[in-house]
């Protein structure tokens, strides 16, 4: 993607959902947009082949005023207007 330059080298421990412990590589900060909300969030940075591109959790549900569907693994939040993303 060309960001090399932008990680920022750390070596911490995170376990996996399936109990697997792994180091990060580093961090690095991304804006997330979600219509029509921008916000930057920090990822940790992993050498490990994953399901998933990236993980928000509760502050990024939480700063976008997000309803979460585990059934339906969909969110929702209010955007200008009214209306509903």
């Amino acid at each position: 993607m060309g960001l090399e330059t932008k990680i920022n080298k750390s070596a911490k421990s995170l376990t996996s959902f399936n109990g697997v412990t792994t180091v990060t590589v580093g961090t690095i900060d991304l804006d997330v947009y979600s219509p029509p909300i921008i916000s930057s969030q920090t990822f940790m940075i992993i050498d490990e082949v994953s399901p998933y591109n990236g993980i928000l959790g509760r502050p990024w549900i939480g700063k976008i005023n997000a309803i979460t569907s585990a059934t339906h693994q969909k969110i929702q939040y209010p955007i200008l207007g009214g209306d509903i993303g």
